[in-house]
Protein backbone atom coordinates (compact mmCIF):
# COMPACT_ATOMS: atom_id res chain seq x y z
CA UNK A 1 0.00 0.00 0.00
CA UNK A 2 1.11 3.55 -0.53
CA UNK A 3 0.18 7.25 -0.52
CA UNK A 4 -1.71 8.11 -3.62
CA UNK A 5 -0.39 11.44 -3.70
CA UNK A 6 3.44 10.02 -3.60
CA UNK A 7 2.71 8.32 -6.60
CA UNK A 8 1.39 10.73 -8.62
CA UNK A 9 3.99 13.17 -7.33
CA UNK A 10 6.08 13.29 -10.92
CA UNK A 11 3.40 12.61 -12.95
CA UNK A 12 1.10 16.07 -14.81
CA UNK A 13 -2.69 14.86 -14.38
CA UNK A 14 -6.02 15.89 -13.37
CA UNK A 15 -8.79 14.51 -12.04
CA UNK A 16 -11.89 14.68 -13.89
CA UNK A 17 -14.34 12.71 -11.73
CA UNK A 18 -14.94 11.38 -8.00
CA UNK A 19 -12.35 11.79 -4.91
CA UNK A 20 -8.13 11.12 -4.84
CA UNK A 21 -8.06 8.34 -1.99
CA UNK A 22 -5.62 8.40 0.15
CA UNK A 23 -3.95 4.77 -0.65
CA UNK A 24 -4.12 2.82 -2.96
CA UNK A 25 -3.42 -1.17 -2.43
CA UNK A 26 -1.42 -1.77 -5.76
CA UNK A 27 -0.98 -0.73 -9.04
CA UNK A 28 -1.65 -2.80 -12.11
CA UNK A 29 -2.37 -2.24 -15.98
CA UNK A 30 -4.08 -5.27 -16.91
CA UNK A 31 -7.51 -5.86 -15.88
CA UNK A 32 -7.35 -9.34 -14.66
CA UNK A 33 -4.81 -8.51 -12.07
CA UNK A 34 -6.88 -5.84 -10.44
CA UNK A 35 -7.35 -5.94 -6.45
CA UNK A 36 -9.89 -3.67 -4.54
CA UNK A 37 -8.61 -0.16 -3.92
CA UNK A 38 -5.88 -0.58 -7.15
CA UNK A 39 -4.73 2.03 -9.03
CA UNK A 40 -5.65 0.64 -12.68
CA UNK A 41 -4.02 2.79 -15.33
CA UNK A 42 -5.01 1.90 -18.81
CA UNK A 43 -1.94 2.31 -21.73
CA UNK A 44 -2.41 1.20 -25.33
CA UNK A 45 -1.08 -1.93 -26.77
CA UNK A 46 -0.42 -3.41 -30.34
CA UNK A 47 -3.53 -5.44 -29.87
CA UNK A 48 -5.30 -4.64 -26.96
CA UNK A 49 -6.24 -0.79 -25.42
CA UNK A 50 -6.27 -0.78 -21.96
CA UNK A 51 -9.23 1.98 -22.00
CA UNK A 52 -11.68 -1.18 -23.18
CA UNK A 53 -11.00 -3.00 -20.10
CA UNK A 54 -12.24 -0.11 -17.55
CA UNK A 55 -15.34 -2.15 -17.09
CA UNK A 56 -13.56 -5.57 -15.56
CA UNK A 57 -11.08 -3.06 -13.31
CA UNK A 58 -14.08 -1.02 -11.91
CA UNK A 59 -15.68 -4.63 -10.96
CA UNK A 60 -12.77 -6.04 -9.40
CA UNK A 61 -12.98 -2.80 -7.51
CA UNK A 62 -10.30 -0.32 -8.82
CA UNK A 63 -9.78 2.73 -6.41
CA UNK A 64 -8.60 4.55 -9.29
CA UNK A 65 -8.48 4.81 -13.22
CA UNK A 66 -5.79 6.97 -14.69
CA UNK A 67 -6.48 7.47 -18.86
CA UNK A 68 -5.02 9.21 -21.30
CA UNK A 69 -5.54 12.30 -22.62
CA UNK A 70 -8.31 12.32 -25.41
CA UNK A 71 -8.76 8.35 -25.19
CA UNK A 72 -12.53 8.57 -23.64
CA UNK A 73 -14.73 11.29 -22.72
CA UNK A 74 -16.73 12.09 -19.04
CA UNK A 75 -19.77 10.97 -20.05
CA UNK A 76 -18.64 7.09 -21.90
CA UNK A 77 -16.91 6.50 -18.63
CA UNK A 78 -20.25 7.49 -16.34
CA UNK A 79 -21.70 4.76 -18.78
CA UNK A 80 -19.32 2.54 -17.72
CA UNK A 81 -20.30 2.91 -14.01
CA UNK A 82 -23.89 2.86 -14.67
CA UNK A 83 -23.58 -0.60 -16.15
CA UNK A 84 -21.43 -1.43 -13.60
CA UNK A 85 -24.18 -0.17 -10.96
CA UNK A 86 -26.45 -1.76 -12.83
CA UNK A 87 -24.57 -5.36 -12.55
CA UNK A 88 -24.38 -4.87 -8.90
CA UNK A 89 -28.40 -4.28 -7.93
CA UNK A 90 -28.63 -7.24 -10.65
CA UNK A 91 -26.60 -9.60 -8.63
CA UNK A 92 -28.05 -8.33 -5.34
CA UNK A 93 -31.25 -9.71 -6.86
CA UNK A 94 -29.80 -13.17 -6.65
CA UNK A 95 -31.42 -13.85 -9.88
CA UNK A 96 -30.93 -17.02 -11.90
CA UNK A 97 -28.76 -17.19 -15.06
CA UNK A 98 -31.27 -18.96 -16.74
CA UNK A 99 -31.28 -17.51 -20.69
CA UNK A 100 -34.42 -15.66 -20.04
CA UNK A 101 -32.77 -13.77 -16.98
CA UNK A 102 -29.81 -13.25 -18.90
CA UNK A 103 -31.80 -11.67 -21.63
CA UNK A 104 -33.92 -9.59 -18.72
CA UNK A 105 -30.21 -8.48 -17.56
CA UNK A 106 -29.20 -7.30 -21.24
CA UNK A 107 -32.33 -5.51 -21.59
CA UNK A 108 -31.59 -3.36 -18.32
CA UNK A 109 -28.19 -2.75 -18.83
CA UNK A 110 -29.16 -1.46 -21.57
CA UNK A 111 -31.98 0.82 -20.35
CA UNK A 112 -29.50 2.34 -17.63
CA UNK A 113 -26.76 3.55 -20.42
CA UNK A 114 -29.81 5.30 -21.97
CA UNK A 115 -30.75 7.00 -18.88
CA UNK A 116 -27.22 8.01 -17.87
CA UNK A 117 -27.15 10.93 -20.37
CA UNK A 118 -30.53 12.46 -18.90
CA UNK A 119 -29.39 12.20 -15.82
CA UNK A 120 -26.06 13.31 -15.90
CA UNK A 121 -27.40 17.07 -17.54
CA UNK A 122 -29.01 17.59 -14.29
CA UNK A 123 -26.09 16.22 -12.55
CA UNK A 124 -27.95 13.39 -10.54
CA UNK A 125 -26.48 10.14 -9.69
CA UNK A 126 -28.70 7.49 -8.66
CA UNK A 127 -27.79 6.66 -4.92
CA UNK A 128 -28.90 3.11 -3.22
CA UNK A 129 -28.51 3.93 0.44
CA UNK A 130 -28.58 0.42 0.72
CA UNK A 131 -25.63 -0.33 -1.44
CA UNK A 132 -22.09 0.12 -0.46
CA UNK A 133 -20.98 -0.37 -4.30
CA UNK A 134 -22.98 1.80 -5.69
CA UNK A 135 -21.13 4.46 -2.89
CA UNK A 136 -17.92 3.40 -4.32
CA UNK A 137 -18.54 3.90 -7.96
CA UNK A 138 -19.58 7.64 -7.13
CA UNK A 139 -16.71 7.99 -5.61
CA UNK A 140 -13.93 6.14 -7.69
CA UNK A 141 -11.49 8.70 -8.64
CA UNK A 142 -10.60 9.11 -12.36
CA UNK A 143 -7.31 10.78 -13.27
CA UNK A 144 -6.15 11.82 -16.75
CA UNK A 145 -2.48 12.35 -18.61
CA UNK A 146 -1.30 13.05 -21.56
CA UNK A 147 1.01 9.76 -21.87
CA UNK A 148 -0.04 6.50 -19.80
CA UNK A 149 2.57 4.97 -20.69
CA UNK A 150 5.34 7.28 -19.27
CA UNK A 151 2.66 7.53 -16.40
CA UNK A 152 2.87 4.15 -15.49
CA UNK A 153 6.44 3.95 -15.44
CA UNK A 154 7.13 7.18 -13.04
CA UNK A 155 4.60 5.64 -10.97
CA UNK A 156 6.43 2.15 -11.48
CA UNK A 157 9.51 3.53 -9.99
CA UNK A 158 7.55 5.62 -6.73
CA UNK A 159 5.74 2.06 -6.17
CA UNK A 160 9.05 0.17 -5.88
CA UNK A 161 10.72 3.13 -4.06
CA UNK A 162 13.23 3.76 -6.66
CA UNK A 163 15.75 1.14 -6.97
CA UNK A 164 17.98 2.62 -8.93
CA UNK A 165 19.32 4.64 -5.77
CA UNK A 166 21.30 1.60 -4.91
CA UNK A 167 22.11 0.52 -8.72
CA UNK A 168 24.64 1.29 -11.40
CA UNK A 169 22.35 0.83 -14.25
CA UNK A 170 24.39 -0.04 -17.76
CA UNK A 171 22.38 0.10 -21.02
CA UNK A 172 23.10 -1.35 -24.39
CA UNK A 173 21.01 -0.21 -27.60
CA UNK A 174 21.73 -0.86 -31.50
CA UNK A 175 20.19 -2.80 -34.45
CA UNK A 176 22.38 -5.71 -33.70
CA UNK A 177 24.90 -6.97 -31.34
CA UNK A 178 23.08 -5.51 -28.09
CA UNK A 179 22.53 -9.88 -26.81
CA UNK A 180 26.42 -10.66 -26.78
CA UNK A 181 27.36 -7.32 -25.88
CA UNK A 182 25.06 -7.05 -22.39
CA UNK A 183 26.69 -10.68 -21.98
CA UNK A 184 29.67 -9.72 -22.22
CA UNK A 185 29.60 -6.73 -19.69
CA UNK A 186 27.62 -8.80 -17.20
CA UNK A 187 30.10 -11.93 -17.41
CA UNK A 188 33.21 -9.56 -16.69
CA UNK A 189 31.68 -7.83 -13.74
CA UNK A 190 30.89 -11.39 -12.14
CA UNK A 191 34.37 -12.21 -13.24
CA UNK A 192 35.56 -9.65 -10.80
CA UNK A 193 33.21 -10.80 -7.84
CA UNK A 194 30.60 -7.64 -8.82
CA UNK A 195 27.20 -8.92 -7.90
CA UNK A 196 25.46 -7.87 -11.01
CA UNK A 197 22.10 -8.52 -12.75
CA UNK A 198 21.01 -8.66 -16.36
CA UNK A 199 17.94 -8.45 -18.17
CA UNK A 200 17.78 -9.18 -21.79
CA UNK A 201 16.45 -10.89 -24.64
CA UNK A 202 17.73 -14.56 -23.80
CA UNK A 203 16.70 -14.18 -19.56
CA UNK A 204 16.71 -12.17 -16.59
CA UNK A 205 18.85 -13.41 -14.02
CA UNK A 206 20.95 -12.25 -10.45
CA UNK A 207 22.19 -14.70 -8.23
CA UNK A 208 20.92 -18.25 -8.69
CA UNK A 209 17.38 -16.90 -9.88
CA UNK A 210 16.76 -16.81 -13.57
CA UNK A 211 13.84 -16.80 -15.75
CA UNK A 212 13.27 -16.80 -19.49
CA UNK A 213 12.09 -13.05 -21.24
CA UNK A 214 9.09 -12.19 -22.70
CA UNK A 215 10.65 -9.10 -23.79
CA UNK A 216 14.11 -7.66 -24.72
CA UNK A 217 13.20 -4.72 -22.48
CA UNK A 218 10.32 -5.28 -19.60
CA UNK A 219 7.17 -3.69 -19.00
CA UNK A 220 7.80 -0.44 -17.24
CA UNK A 221 6.20 -2.03 -14.27
CA UNK A 222 8.04 -5.28 -14.05
CA UNK A 223 11.03 -3.85 -14.95
CA UNK A 224 11.21 -1.76 -11.57
CA UNK A 225 10.07 -4.58 -10.19
CA UNK A 226 13.25 -6.57 -11.41
CA UNK A 227 15.11 -3.85 -10.41
CA UNK A 228 13.86 -3.27 -6.62
CA UNK A 229 14.31 -7.38 -6.32
CA UNK A 230 17.70 -6.93 -8.01
CA UNK A 231 18.93 -3.89 -5.59
CA UNK A 232 17.56 -6.23 -2.87
CA UNK A 233 19.50 -9.13 -3.32
CA UNK A 234 22.87 -7.52 -3.20
CA UNK A 235 23.31 -6.31 -6.57
CA UNK A 236 24.97 -2.94 -7.37
CA UNK A 237 25.33 -3.21 -11.30
CA UNK A 238 22.56 -4.10 -13.45
CA UNK A 239 23.07 -4.74 -17.39
CA UNK A 240 20.15 -4.45 -19.88
CA UNK A 241 19.28 -4.46 -23.10
CA UNK A 242 17.50 -1.47 -24.30
CA UNK A 243 15.10 -2.09 -27.32
CA UNK A 244 13.81 0.77 -29.73
CA UNK A 245 10.30 -0.71 -28.86
CA UNK A 246 10.87 -0.28 -25.15
CA UNK A 247 12.42 3.81 -25.84
CA UNK A 248 8.87 3.94 -27.94
CA UNK A 249 6.66 3.11 -25.13
CA UNK A 250 7.94 4.94 -22.23
CA UNK A 251 9.16 1.06 -20.40
CA UNK A 252 12.71 2.82 -19.36
CA UNK A 253 11.08 6.45 -18.59
CA UNK A 254 12.50 7.43 -15.34
CA UNK A 255 15.89 5.42 -15.30
CA UNK A 256 19.20 7.75 -15.36
CA UNK A 257 21.69 4.90 -17.09
CA UNK A 258 25.04 5.39 -15.79
CA UNK A 259 26.60 3.59 -19.04
CA UNK A 260 24.83 3.95 -21.84
CA UNK A 261 26.05 2.00 -25.36
CA UNK A 262 25.68 2.34 -29.01
CA UNK A 263 26.12 -0.67 -31.21
CA UNK A 264 25.10 0.44 -34.95
CA UNK A 265 22.19 1.58 -36.61
CA UNK A 266 20.41 -0.20 -39.52
CA UNK A 267 17.22 0.19 -41.37
CA UNK A 268 15.32 -2.71 -39.37
CA UNK A 269 12.38 -2.98 -36.98
CA UNK A 270 10.49 -0.58 -39.11
CA UNK A 271 6.26 -1.48 -40.82
CA UNK A 272 3.06 -2.49 -38.73
CA UNK A 273 3.24 -2.61 -34.83
CA UNK A 274 7.08 -1.37 -34.60
CA UNK A 275 8.41 2.29 -36.32
CA UNK A 276 6.46 3.82 -39.07
CA UNK A 277 10.19 5.02 -40.45
CA UNK A 278 13.48 5.09 -40.54
CA UNK A 279 13.83 8.57 -38.93
CA UNK A 280 11.48 7.41 -36.17
CA UNK A 281 13.31 4.40 -35.04
CA UNK A 282 16.33 6.66 -34.83
CA UNK A 283 14.93 9.36 -32.77
CA UNK A 284 13.77 6.32 -30.50
CA UNK A 285 17.47 5.28 -29.94
CA UNK A 286 19.45 8.56 -29.44
CA UNK A 287 16.09 9.05 -26.37
CA UNK A 288 18.33 6.44 -24.21
CA UNK A 289 21.39 9.08 -24.55
CA UNK A 290 18.91 11.61 -23.55
CA UNK A 291 18.79 9.82 -19.77
CA UNK A 292 22.57 8.89 -19.14
CA UNK A 293 25.78 10.12 -17.53
CA UNK A 294 28.38 7.91 -19.83
CA UNK A 295 28.14 7.54 -23.28
CA UNK A 296 29.64 4.88 -25.44
CA UNK A 297 29.26 4.74 -29.28
CA UNK A 298 30.58 2.94 -32.18
CA UNK A 299 32.70 5.39 -33.88
CA UNK A 300 32.27 3.45 -37.43
CA UNK A 301 28.83 3.88 -37.56
CA UNK A 302 27.53 6.86 -39.84
CA UNK A 303 24.98 7.61 -37.21
CA UNK A 304 27.08 7.26 -33.84
CA UNK A 305 26.71 11.24 -33.92
CA UNK A 306 23.22 11.99 -34.42
CA UNK A 307 22.90 9.17 -31.35
CA UNK A 308 25.00 11.70 -28.89
CA UNK A 309 23.91 15.21 -30.20
CA UNK A 310 21.83 16.57 -28.06
CA UNK A 311 21.73 14.12 -25.43
CA UNK A 312 22.73 14.12 -21.18
CA UNK A 313 26.24 12.26 -21.80
CA UNK A 314 28.57 13.94 -19.73
CA UNK A 315 31.19 11.81 -20.85
CA UNK A 316 31.60 10.34 -24.07
CA UNK A 317 34.01 7.25 -25.38
CA UNK A 318 34.65 6.02 -28.96
CA UNK A 319 35.22 2.46 -29.99
CA UNK A 320 35.87 1.07 -34.04
CA UNK A 321 38.99 0.38 -36.40
CA UNK A 322 38.91 4.13 -36.91
CA UNK A 323 42.12 5.83 -35.67
CA UNK A 324 39.94 8.63 -33.87
CA UNK A 325 38.52 5.83 -31.71
CA UNK A 326 39.40 5.43 -27.87
CA UNK A 327 39.14 1.89 -28.16
CA UNK A 328 41.01 0.99 -31.75
CA UNK A 329 41.07 -2.63 -33.23
CA UNK A 330 43.45 -3.36 -35.86
CA UNK A 331 44.78 -6.20 -37.87
CA UNK A 332 41.99 -8.64 -37.02
CA UNK A 333 43.17 -12.70 -37.84
CA UNK A 334 40.54 -15.46 -37.94
CA UNK A 335 41.01 -18.37 -36.05
CA UNK A 336 40.25 -21.51 -36.66
CA UNK A 337 40.00 -25.15 -34.81
CA UNK A 338 38.41 -28.20 -35.75
CA UNK A 339 35.21 -26.98 -34.01
CA UNK A 340 35.58 -23.77 -32.98
CA UNK A 341 35.85 -20.68 -34.44
CA UNK A 342 37.08 -17.23 -33.02
CA UNK A 343 39.05 -14.07 -34.02
CA UNK A 344 41.83 -11.87 -32.98
CA UNK A 345 42.88 -8.28 -33.17
CA UNK A 346 45.41 -5.59 -31.98
CA UNK A 347 43.65 -3.11 -29.15
CA UNK A 348 45.13 0.36 -29.06
CA UNK A 349 43.07 2.05 -25.83
CA UNK A 350 43.22 5.56 -24.26
CA UNK A 351 42.68 5.73 -20.28
CA UNK A 352 42.19 8.39 -17.95
CA UNK A 353 40.83 11.02 -20.13
CA UNK A 354 37.66 12.94 -20.38
CA UNK A 355 36.32 13.74 -23.97
CA UNK A 356 34.24 16.87 -24.89
CA UNK A 357 33.11 17.57 -21.24
CA UNK A 358 30.37 20.05 -21.20
CA UNK A 359 30.97 20.92 -25.28
CA UNK A 360 28.27 19.26 -26.85
CA UNK A 361 25.54 21.65 -25.83
CA UNK A 362 26.89 24.45 -27.47
CA UNK A 363 24.68 26.21 -30.50
CA UNK A 364 27.50 25.08 -33.19
CA UNK A 365 28.48 21.58 -31.44
CA UNK A 366 31.72 20.76 -33.02
CA UNK A 367 33.99 17.55 -32.43
CA UNK A 368 37.83 18.91 -31.25
CA UNK A 369 40.34 17.46 -33.22
CA UNK A 370 44.35 17.75 -32.85
CA UNK A 371 46.53 16.16 -35.29
CA UNK A 372 43.43 14.46 -36.95
CA UNK A 373 42.71 12.87 -33.86
CA UNK A 374 40.27 13.86 -31.05
CA UNK A 375 41.57 15.91 -28.61
CA UNK A 376 41.93 13.49 -25.28
CA UNK A 377 42.77 14.56 -22.09
CA UNK A 378 45.44 13.27 -19.66
CA UNK A 379 46.00 10.30 -22.24
CA UNK A 380 48.08 7.51 -21.03
CA UNK A 381 48.27 4.54 -24.43
CA UNK A 382 47.78 0.67 -23.78
CA UNK A 383 48.60 -2.02 -26.68
CA UNK A 384 47.88 -5.53 -26.44
CA UNK A 385 46.27 -8.53 -28.10
CA UNK A 386 42.68 -9.70 -27.89
CA UNK A 387 41.22 -12.82 -28.19
CA UNK A 388 37.42 -13.77 -28.93
CA UNK A 389 35.91 -17.04 -28.64
CA UNK A 390 33.30 -16.19 -31.21
CA UNK A 391 34.07 -15.55 -34.90
CA UNK A 392 33.38 -12.24 -36.67
CA UNK A 393 34.52 -8.35 -36.70
CA UNK A 394 30.49 -7.42 -35.38
CA UNK A 395 32.78 -10.01 -32.43
CA UNK A 396 35.49 -7.64 -32.57
CA UNK A 397 33.00 -4.27 -31.78
CA UNK A 398 31.24 -5.88 -29.20
CA UNK A 399 34.07 -6.86 -27.38
CA UNK A 400 35.63 -3.20 -27.49
CA UNK A 401 32.04 -1.94 -26.60
CA UNK A 402 32.15 -4.35 -23.79
CA UNK A 403 35.95 -3.67 -22.76
CA UNK A 404 34.87 0.06 -22.91
CA UNK A 405 32.40 -0.12 -20.05
CA UNK A 406 34.26 -2.89 -17.85
CA UNK A 407 37.04 -0.20 -17.59
CA UNK A 408 34.58 2.60 -16.58
CA UNK A 409 34.25 -0.01 -13.70
CA UNK A 410 37.89 -0.71 -13.27
CA UNK A 411 37.48 -4.42 -14.31
CA UNK A 412 41.00 -6.00 -13.87
CA UNK A 413 42.25 -7.23 -17.37
CA UNK A 414 43.11 -10.95 -16.94
CA UNK A 415 39.16 -10.79 -15.77
CA UNK A 416 38.57 -9.30 -19.31
CA UNK A 417 40.65 -11.80 -20.91
CA UNK A 418 39.32 -14.59 -19.39
CA UNK A 419 35.88 -14.02 -20.21
CA UNK A 420 36.80 -13.11 -24.02
CA UNK A 421 38.89 -16.34 -24.29
CA UNK A 422 35.40 -18.54 -23.37
CA UNK A 423 32.28 -16.43 -24.16
CA UNK A 424 29.60 -18.42 -25.09
CA UNK A 425 26.37 -16.80 -25.54
CA UNK A 426 23.29 -18.79 -25.75
CA UNK A 427 21.82 -18.78 -28.76
CA UNK A 428 24.52 -16.29 -30.63
CA UNK A 429 26.49 -17.96 -32.49
CA UNK A 430 26.73 -20.71 -30.30
CA UNK A 431 28.67 -23.71 -31.24
CA UNK A 432 27.87 -27.29 -30.27
CA UNK A 433 30.24 -29.70 -29.52
CA UNK A 434 27.95 -32.40 -32.08
CA UNK A 435 31.30 -33.43 -33.81
CA UNK A 436 35.22 -32.69 -33.92
CA UNK A 437 35.23 -33.17 -37.99
CA UNK A 438 32.72 -30.37 -38.90
CA UNK A 439 30.87 -27.26 -36.83
CA UNK A 440 28.04 -26.78 -35.77
CA UNK A 441 26.29 -23.42 -34.89
CA UNK A 442 22.57 -22.27 -33.65
CA UNK A 443 21.89 -18.72 -34.14
CA UNK A 444 18.95 -15.98 -33.45
CA UNK A 445 19.46 -14.55 -37.40
CA UNK A 446 16.00 -14.41 -38.08
CA UNK A 447 16.04 -11.64 -40.89
CA UNK A 448 17.76 -11.41 -44.23
CA UNK A 449 20.17 -8.39 -42.88
CA UNK A 450 21.17 -10.76 -39.64
CA UNK A 451 21.69 -14.11 -41.80
CA UNK A 452 23.44 -12.41 -44.96
CA UNK A 453 25.86 -10.91 -42.11
CA UNK A 454 25.93 -14.35 -40.67
CA UNK A 455 27.07 -16.11 -43.49
CA UNK A 456 29.36 -13.25 -44.59
CA UNK A 457 31.19 -14.16 -41.87
CA UNK A 458 31.58 -17.80 -41.72
CA UNK A 459 31.98 -17.60 -45.39
CA UNK A 460 35.39 -15.63 -44.25
CA UNK A 461 36.67 -18.60 -43.14
CA UNK A 462 36.61 -20.70 -45.93
CA UNK A 463 34.67 -23.83 -44.60
CA UNK A 464 33.91 -26.90 -47.06
CA UNK A 465 30.35 -25.86 -47.20
CA UNK A 466 27.90 -24.11 -45.30
CA UNK A 467 24.82 -26.53 -45.23
CA UNK A 468 21.96 -23.49 -43.28
CA UNK A 469 18.54 -24.42 -42.23
CA UNK A 470 16.39 -22.22 -41.28
CA UNK A 471 12.77 -21.29 -41.47
CA UNK A 472 10.66 -17.69 -40.89
CA UNK A 473 8.12 -16.85 -38.11
CA UNK A 474 4.25 -16.58 -39.04
CA UNK A 475 2.80 -13.04 -38.59
CA UNK A 476 5.65 -11.29 -39.27
CA UNK A 477 6.38 -8.87 -42.11
CA UNK A 478 6.10 -11.48 -45.13
CA UNK A 479 8.87 -9.93 -47.34
CA UNK A 480 11.39 -10.94 -44.56
CA UNK A 481 11.05 -14.60 -46.32
CA UNK A 482 11.84 -13.83 -49.91
CA UNK A 483 15.00 -12.02 -48.32
CA UNK A 484 16.24 -14.69 -46.38
CA UNK A 485 15.50 -17.32 -49.12
CA UNK A 486 17.47 -14.85 -51.67
CA UNK A 487 20.59 -14.00 -49.01
CA UNK A 488 20.60 -18.12 -47.98
CA UNK A 489 20.94 -19.00 -51.87
CA UNK A 490 23.72 -16.43 -52.10
CA UNK A 491 25.87 -17.40 -49.33
CA UNK A 492 24.89 -21.35 -48.10
CA UNK A 493 25.76 -24.30 -50.43
CA UNK A 494 22.66 -25.76 -49.40
CA UNK A 495 20.05 -24.72 -47.66
CA UNK A 496 16.94 -27.08 -45.97
CA UNK A 497 14.08 -24.88 -45.74
CA UNK A 498 11.95 -25.79 -42.87
CA UNK A 499 9.08 -24.73 -40.03
CA UNK A 500 10.30 -21.99 -37.41
CA UNK A 501 7.26 -20.11 -35.16
CA UNK A 502 4.53 -20.51 -37.99
CA UNK A 503 2.19 -18.98 -35.36
CA UNK A 504 -1.33 -18.72 -37.12
CA UNK A 505 -0.03 -19.16 -40.43
CA UNK A 506 0.28 -22.03 -42.52
CA UNK A 507 3.75 -23.16 -42.78
CA UNK A 508 3.96 -24.42 -46.09
CA UNK A 509 2.69 -20.91 -47.21
CA UNK A 510 5.59 -19.44 -45.27
CA UNK A 511 7.98 -22.14 -47.11
CA UNK A 512 6.61 -21.48 -50.30
CA UNK A 513 7.30 -17.49 -49.89
CA UNK A 514 11.24 -18.38 -48.91
CA UNK A 515 11.67 -20.56 -51.92
CA UNK A 516 10.63 -17.72 -53.91
CA UNK A 517 13.85 -16.00 -52.80
CA UNK A 518 15.77 -19.55 -53.26
CA UNK A 519 15.29 -19.54 -56.66
CA UNK A 520 15.34 -16.12 -57.41
CA UNK A 521 19.35 -16.80 -56.08
CA UNK A 522 19.47 -20.45 -57.48
CA UNK A 523 20.57 -21.69 -54.47
CA UNK A 524 20.30 -25.48 -53.68
CA UNK A 525 17.63 -26.41 -51.72
CA UNK A 526 14.81 -28.35 -49.60
CA UNK A 527 12.24 -28.10 -47.59
CA UNK A 528 11.45 -30.48 -44.97
CA UNK A 529 8.66 -28.99 -42.43
CA UNK A 530 9.43 -30.87 -39.57
CA UNK A 531 12.01 -28.42 -37.94
CA UNK A 532 13.90 -31.90 -35.88
CA UNK A 533 14.07 -33.83 -39.28
CA UNK A 534 15.42 -30.99 -40.95
CA UNK A 535 18.34 -30.73 -38.42
CA UNK A 536 19.32 -34.11 -38.28
CA UNK A 537 19.50 -34.32 -42.19
CA UNK A 538 21.61 -31.15 -42.03
CA UNK A 539 23.83 -32.60 -39.72
CA UNK A 540 24.06 -36.08 -41.58
CA UNK A 541 24.84 -34.78 -44.93
CA UNK A 542 27.63 -32.63 -43.36
CA UNK A 543 31.53 -33.45 -44.16
CA UNK A 544 34.58 -32.71 -42.54
CA UNK A 545 35.73 -29.21 -42.55
CA UNK A 546 32.09 -28.22 -43.15
CA UNK A 547 29.72 -25.73 -41.15
CA UNK A 548 25.81 -26.23 -40.13
CA UNK A 549 24.27 -22.92 -39.17
CA UNK A 550 20.78 -23.82 -37.48
CA UNK A 551 19.19 -20.00 -38.05
CA UNK A 552 16.33 -18.07 -36.67
CA UNK A 553 15.61 -19.45 -33.03
CA UNK A 554 18.78 -19.17 -31.54
CA UNK A 555 17.94 -19.49 -27.02
CA UNK A 556 14.37 -19.92 -27.80
CA UNK A 557 13.17 -23.13 -26.06
CA UNK A 558 9.79 -23.54 -28.06
CA UNK A 559 7.87 -23.58 -31.20
CA UNK A 560 4.74 -21.35 -32.06
CA UNK A 561 1.92 -23.19 -33.28
CA UNK A 562 -1.46 -21.00 -33.31
CA UNK A 563 -1.27 -19.70 -30.21
CA UNK A 564 0.29 -22.45 -28.34
CA UNK A 565 3.79 -22.91 -27.13
CA UNK A 566 5.63 -26.50 -27.88
CA UNK A 567 9.10 -27.59 -26.27
CA UNK A 568 11.06 -26.84 -28.89
CA UNK A 569 15.24 -26.32 -28.13
CA UNK A 570 17.40 -26.38 -31.39
CA UNK A 571 20.74 -27.09 -29.37
CA UNK A 572 18.76 -30.04 -28.02
CA UNK A 573 17.75 -31.23 -31.70
CA UNK A 574 21.63 -30.88 -32.67
CA UNK A 575 23.05 -32.56 -29.85
CA UNK A 576 21.11 -35.44 -30.39
CA UNK A 577 22.40 -35.85 -33.82
CA UNK A 578 26.38 -36.06 -31.83
CA UNK A 579 28.49 -37.67 -34.41
CA UNK A 580 32.58 -39.13 -33.94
Amino acid sequence: MRQTEKLLQELNCRCIRGELPREVTEVAYDSRKVKPGALFVCIRGSRQDGHAFIREAVERGAGVILIEEGALEEESINRVLASVCQDAQYDQGECKSSEQDFNRHILQEVDALQKVSSLQKDNIWKEDNDSQETDKLQKLCVLETPDTRSALAFISRQWFDNPQENLKIIGVTGTKGKTTTVWMIWKMLAADGFESGLIGTIEVCYGSWQKESSHTTPESYELYEILRKMADNGCRYVVMEVSSQALKLHRVDGIVFDTAVFTNLREDHIGAGEHADFAEYMTCKHRLFCQCRTGIFNQDDPYWQEMWRGGSCKRIVTYGFSRQADYQASNPQLLRGSSRLAVQYELISYIDYQLYENNYRQKNEQLHRKNDLFEKMAVSEEKRTVVVNVPGKFSIYNSLAAMAVAEQYQVPQKAVDQVLHTIQVPGRIEMLPVSPRFIVIVDYAHNAMALEALLTTLRDYHPGRIICIFGCGGNRAAERRFQMGEAAGRLADLVVVTTDNPREEDPEKIADEICRGLEAAKGKYGRIPDREEAIAYGISHAKPGDIVVIAGKGHETYQEINGQKYPMDDRKLAMKCKVW
